[in-house]
């Protein structure tokens, strides 16, 4: 009789050692009752951000002008004031000193100040300004009314090109035409290219980017405890035996690696069907969420084995497990909502800050799963060879 293969023995020595680890009530606080925990604690302290960015951005309208009457009007009529999203409120008659003191109350979350003699300059062909004010806590917000400002003074100034460039052609053909007319013909015209700013419509909830990204710090310490009772069984002389048997080493340490494995994917699957089902929190598409999932489980056991196999004892192994856990989680930027300048660019050379930027574009329906499938690959890329190195190292290790 033919002896079984490699994967076939594999998965018989992970079934076996799951049900050995799932009678420890240790593993069953760490993978089952510690991500229940944790997704009621992501839920109650983001349960207010059900939906998504909210912000009510005044148009302060002190020049009463007909361009700012129509610029406010415009952009005004394409919101309702405390909807989803960002909504546009008109205010007219309202300064700047007004608008920034309505910001430093709290009235408004960020103010476009359309300053009196705006049309009278614009019209005479002189500089204009706008004034923007914002909460300097909240910079998406902020960022948002300059891009209001920004797209105002871009529009202005085709406007006033085209009207410029109406005029020196009939004067050129001999014809009499009233700056006035050509500007409200202008003004009428509908722009040939509408760009459309997600910003303003989506509904990305913070719960959506902090729940994946607590679930994977704690993912660390999940796949170490797990990877780490490696250390113990070859402490105790169970690995060496294990292996010293007719099962084939590399059978043996990969089906440990899938424990592992298994072990870390169904945390992340605790926290992702509580935060969901719980909270009603929406991680994107879920064939994506689960390719990304499958990435992430991969690449941080795959640093967890490479752990293990450096660690000679179980304290050496928590004692570096904390520390790649802390600096990866850091760096990744699962602490922090909006990463700017080291940060934003560091994030992408580490496995957890790969999976909470695909992780976050799935939430905010900016991708779909074809979209995330490089960092899958990377993400899965990156495990393999890490998880490799990882049992080579114990299985150099268990050497005589």
């Amino acid at each position: 009789m033919a002896a079984p293969n490699v994967l076939t023995q594999a998965l018989l020595v992970a079934r076996l050692d799951l049900r050995r680890r799932l009678r420890d009530r240790s593993v069953l606080i760490q993978v089952i009752l510690a991500p229940v925990l944790l997704a009621l604690i992501i839920g109650g302290a983001f349960s207010g951000d059900s939906g998504g960015l909210r912000a009510d951005i005044w148009l302060a309208d002190a020049d009463g002008s007909e361009l700012s009457t129509q610029i406010v009007a415009a952009l005004a009529g394409q919101s309702e004031p405390g909807g989803e999203g960002v909504s546009f409120v008109a205010k007219p008659g309202l300064d700047a000193a007004a608008a920034e003191a309505a910001v430093d109350a709290d009235e408004a979350d960020a103010v476009v100040v359309i300053p009196a003699g705006f049309g009278a300059a614009v019209r005479a062909g002189e500089a204009a300004e706008l004034r923007v004010f914002g909460d300097a806590g909240d910079d998406v917000v902020a960022g948002i009314a300059r891009s209001v400002a920004d797209g105002i003074a871009n529009g202005v100034q085709t406007q006033r090109a085209a009207i410029a460039t109406t005029l020196t052609a009939a004067a050129q053909l001999g014809e009499e035409v009233s700056a006035d007319d050509v500007a409200r013909v202008a003004a009428a015209t509908p722009a040939a290219i509408t760009v459309r700013d997600s910003r303003f419509e989506n509904t990305f909830s913070m719960m959506s980017f902090f729940a994946p990204g607590m679930a994977m710090i704690f993912l660390f310490f999940v796949m170490g405890a797990a990877a780490r009772s490696l250390v113990t069984e070859r402490r105790e002389g169970t690995l060496p035996r294990m292996l010293a048997g007719p099962t084939s080493p590399t059978a043996v340490l990969l089906g440990k690696a899938l424990a592992v494995l298994t072990l870390g994917f169904t945390s992340l699957l605790m926290v992702w069907g509580i935060t969901s089902l719980g909270f009603g929190v929406d991680w994107g598409d879920p064939l994506g969420v689960l390719l990304v999932s499958t990435g992430a489980v991969v690449a941080i056991a795959g640093i967890s084995l490479v752990i293990t196999g450096l660690a000679r004892t179980e304290s050496q192994s928590e004692a570096l497990t904390i520390v790649f856990a802390l600096v990866l989680s850091v760096l990744g930027g699962s602490f922090v909502y909006t990463a700017t300048g080291f940060l934003a660019e560091v994030r992408k050379f580490t496995p957890n800050g790969q999976a909470l930027m695909a992780f976050s574009d799935l939430a905010a329906g900016n991708a779909s799963p074809a979209d995330v499938l490089p960092a899958v690959l990377l993400l899965l890329g990156g495990g393999l060879v890490t998880g490799a190195i990882g049992l080579l190292a114990i299985r150099r290790g268990l050497a005589p």
